[in-house]
């Protein structure tokens, strides 16, 4: 029988099936028979050049299980110790060819990707070798290519026939616009200067809702453009002076409507406005000097005499000013009246930096212009400007960044946006509820000066808090949303359940308190300014 298996083995190796006779040569009494070990040491140098076969094929993946099975037969021979040496040296030139060639796929997708189309093209062909991967990113480029070529041409026709709205239209559905061509440079240009005429010709003529939703449509080609920025100040300082206005007050009105005056010399409409609204702010300056002015101060109830409902009057020595800061007062007596920075500290859920103005800038605390978000990040990144304008949010910056991995100075922000100042300093950006125009920068891979703060609020209207995923603070252990909003500088609470303030119940129109504990249900918080 053992000899059968031994002639079984040696017609195997002559007819090349060499695995079939190292599973016979396993046995014991094979290995043991001097016929059979003289077999043994003829399969092994079979292996071995059989595994040098496989490597000049490159196949380095079955010469090595040769090698193995050769120093597995034989031991680690000097012609195994070769061959291996030489597989470890060819696969190590591999992993090095995959590496570079990796390289060069992702640097020509990123080139193609920030607009530089033929450089990410040349990338692919100087490369030593092709495969599906690099074909695919050429196809990549000859797609980009086409659609390039095609928003040009239609670009170029809506220019021709002055249709402004339809060239800024092209440039952002197909996303060109960060192209390096030369004739996207020069169609950009062109709609940007007609794009800051029309605006400055709609502004001067009182048409301020049309220079607006031009500027907002624009803004994301313009990139930082200096006159459109400055267009884009003029028209937000005009709304908030119209806030003013309609807040009653006037006098600061007046004062922002002498800057857009600075920045529109030619809007005649201005001058008249600005007039109007001073003649406002001297009005009410008159009527809290007048008879009427004291009859408010004097600071008891009185009937209406009419359906004998009273009415409660402000204390002597109360001027209209003073009684507007007296809301500024809740329930308890405690300051309620509302910072343009404060955190909420809340218990178990964590801290939370709320930021109300239309405009803020990010960046290292260490900047020269310290920024509103001031990141422990590297001092030379750079600073980014958030500007929330009506109900969207844009993102400029006089550096490059990145957002969702594509080099940009200017962006109006979305859901989910990938904000990128450096590799070290990330932060997403989320509109949690579509009927809110309050946001959320959640921060990663970078931090505030108060390590324990990793989401910031750009607080519009109202903050939601509650246990689903359309609130911007989510709170798991509440059965309803809460709805914290502001109003008359105050931070008022709609909640099912009553509010608690040093757990004292407070009334539905009492401003929430700064510093005091204050408890809605099950959830527990507290508000305190942010420190400068």
């Amino acid at each position: 029988m053992l000899i059968l298996r031994l002639k079984q083995a040696e017609t195997a190796v002559a007819d090349g099936r060499l695995d079939e006779a190292f599973d016979i040569v396993q046995s014991e009494q094979i290995r043991q028979h001097r016929r059979g070990q003289k077999l043994i040491s003829r399969l092994a140098r079979a292996f071995a050049k059989r595994g040098q076969e496989n490597l000049e094929a490159e196949r380095a993946q079955l010469a090595l299980i040769d090698c193995n099975k050769a120093e597995k037969l034989a031991g680690n021979t000097n012609d195994v110790a070769r061959l291996r040496s030489a597989i470890c040296s060819e696969m190590e030139q591999r992993r090095l060819r995959n590496q570079h060639r990796s390289y060069k796929v992702t640097e020509a997708r990123r080139q193609i990707q920030d607009g530089w189309i033929s450089v990410g093209e040349q990338i692919l062909n100087d490369a030593d070798e092709n495969d599906g991967q690099m074909g695919m990113v050429m196809q990549q480029a000859n797609v980009a290519r086409l659609q390039l070529n095609e928003a040009i041409a239609k670009a170029d026709r809506a220019l021709r026939r002055n249709d402004l709205d339809s060239a800024i239209d092209i440039f952002l559905q197909t996303g060109v616009t960060n192209s390096k061509n030369d004739r996207v440079t020069e169609l950009v240009s062109k709609i940007k200067s007609l794009s800051i005429q029309q605006i400055r010709d709609n502004f001067n003529s009182g048409r301020i809702d049309r220079a607006r939703s031009l500027w907002q449509k624009v803004s994301p080609i313009a990139n930082g453009t200096s006159e459109i920025s400055e267009l884009g100040s003029a028209l937000s300082q005009c709304r908030k002076a119209a806030e003013y206005v309609a807040a009653g007050r006037p006098r600061e009105a007046v004062v922002l409507l002498r800057k857009v005056k600075v920045i529109c010399p030619s809007a005649k409409w201005l001058g008249t406005v600005t007039e109007q609204t001073q003649k406002a702010a001297g009005l009410l300056d008159e009527l809290a000097a007048s008879p009427l002015g004291l009859d408010i101060c004097s600071g008891t109830p009185y009937e209406n005499g009419t359906g004998g409902e009273k009415i409660n009057k402000v204390p002597v020595g109360d001027s209209i000013k003073s009684r507007e800061l007296r809301h500024g007062m809740n329930d308890t007596g405690a300051d309620s009246s509302l910072p343009s920075e404060f955190v909420m500290q809340m218990d178990g859920v964590g801290s939370f930096l709320v930021l109300r103005e239309r405009c803020i800038t990010v960046g290292p605390v260490s900047s020269s212009a310290r920024p509103t978000v001031g990141l422990m990040a590297d001092p030379n990144i750079p600073v980014a400007t958030i500007e929330r304008v009506q109900d969207d949010y844009f993102i400029r910056s006089s550096s490059p960044i990145r957002v969702n991995d594509i080099t940009t100075n200017n962006k109006l922000l979305v859901d989910g946006d990938r904000i990128i100042l450096s590799p070290r300093c990330r932060m997403k950006f989320h509109i949690p509820n579509p009927a809110s125009t309050t946001a959320v920068l959640a921060l990663s891979g970078t931090r505030l000066g108060r390590a324990d703060i990793r989401q910031i609020i750009l607080m519009d209207r109202d903050i939601l808090i509650g246990p689903a995923a359309g609130n911007h603070i989510l709170a798991e252990f509440l059965d309803k949303t809460v709805a914290i909003y502001a109003q008359n500088n105050r931070l008022l609470c709609k909640a099912s359940e009553k509010v608690l303030v040093d757990d004292k119940k407070i009334s539905s129109t009492a401003g929430l308190a700064i510093d005091k504990q204050i408890r809605i249900g099950q959830i527990s918080f507290v508000i305190t300014k942010q420190k400068a």
